[in-house]
């Protein structure tokens, strides 16, 4: 693939992860220029990374070498930035969420499609080899057929580590609009489209303390919901229960399960691009409830080969572990979505993953559940993947 330049819009704690991880593993993209709304924070990223400019965004829109702006700016302005980028004839690659609105989310697909531009969106972690793998298991039909999902991103919020905490409780923030996406893109990308949604939400502190930067014993206040549980059900019959919170100290609940009529799959979390897939089977279920062997059906050759394979360990408890069955770059990288949007840009792709029209159902399903919270209503599905 031929090189592609591309610039970055927004300095903040994930542009570090974005560079570093594109600078070291996805060479043929090459970061030319960085901006931000202050100015001094882009001169030092730039100097620390090694980044030939410090523009300006209508220095960055105006770069004839620029073809892929990377949006890393707050929430907020992510609308109002990716209208901007590709109306200078750009394409661009935005951090989640796409959009706040549907209807801004859709008016942004269609202007990228009338200008002939690609616009692509975060989370890419789905692209990772965690993922990945769990995803071709599926395929191969490792626990037959997926009945249901339990998914769950429980924390008690970023003010204990984030430098600059404060927007994650407006809007456009909170752990549905910030964590959410990775679990509702990795279910819709593994078994397909969200067709109806309820949900439940509650705020459980008005005011929160930050622990971290500049802003340490100082407090923010809570300005949205910081707990959401929801009810899915997806165009397959799969029905998801969800619950993404900031309200939480502890918990032991999974990152994300996937049941089927063969067995429970167990996977990495969604926010991380590695981690090894658990397969708990119905035989062994079978054999742990004191099943004779002889009244057990054999396991399929599928399992028997699955064994074979040197990635794969039997546990204790006789439930299979399956490390990743493809490279493994890192636990936490950013900016696969931005090499694969790269290639299908120089044609090296027919398509890329983290599109648009899957970033904008993502979007319809997070509104879908801040309107049902509110009014109680069991939302229906509009937009088609």
């Amino acid at each position: 693939m031929r090189k592609v330049k591309i610039g970055i819009l927004g300095c903040g704690d994930i542009s570090h992860a974005y560079i570093q991880n594109i600078q070291k593993i996805y060479t043929e993209l090459e970061i030319t220029a960085c901006s931000n709304h202050h100015f001094e924070k882009a001169k030092e990223v730039a100097g620390k990374y090694g980044i030939e400019k410090v523009l300006t965004l209508d220095e960055m829109l105006a770069d004839g070498q620029i073809e892929i702006i990377v949006n890393l700016t707050p929430p907020l302005l992510h609308s109002e930035l990716n209208r901007k980028i590709l109306e200078a004839g750009k394409h661009v690659f935005s951090e989640k969420p796409f959009a706040l609105t549907v209807e801004d989310a859709l008016s942004l697909m269609e202007l990228a499609k009338e200008k002939h531009l690609s616009i692509g969106c975060a989370p890419d972690t789905f692209l990772g080899a965690g993922l990945k793998t769990a995803d071709k298991l599926l395929d191969e039909g490792a626990i037959g057929t997926p009945l249901y999902v339990t998914a769950n991103m429980i924390s008690a919020g970023p003010e204990t580590w984030h430098p600059n905490p404060v927007f994650f409780y407006k809007e456009g923030g909170g752990p549905l609009y910030d964590v959410g996406p990775y679990y509702l893109t990795a279910i819709v990308a593994m078994l397909g489209p969200i067709e109806q949604v309820c949900a439940l939400s509650s705020t459980g502190f008005l005011q929160r303390d930050i622990y971290s930067g500049k802003l340490k014993k100082s407090k923010i206040q809570v300005e949205i919901p910081t707990h959401y549980a929801g009810i899915l059900r997806l165009k397959s019959g799969v029905i998801v229960s969800l619950n993404f919170s900031f309200d939480v100290f502890k918990s032991s609940l999974p990152k994300l399960e996937i049941y089927g009529t063969q067995g429970t799959m167990i996977l990495p979390d969604p926010n991380t691009t590695s981690g090894c897939t658990r397969i708990y089977r119905k035989e062994q279920y079978l054999r742990d409830s004191g099943i004779n062997e002889e009244d057990i059906e054999t396991e399929p050759d599928y399992i028997r080969n699955l064994l074979s394979n040197p990635k794969v360990t039997k546990l204790e408890d006789q439930s299979l572990e399956i490390s990743e069955l493809y490279p493994v770059y890192g636990e936490y990288v950013r900016g696969t979505g931005v090499y694969d949007m790269a290639q299908f840009i120089t044609g090296e792709k027919a398509d890329y993953f983290a599109s648009a029209k899957l970033a904008v159902h993502v979007v319809e399903a997070m509104n879908a559940m801040v309107i049902s919270a509110r009014t109680g209503i069991n939302y229906q599905m509009k937009t088609i993947i």
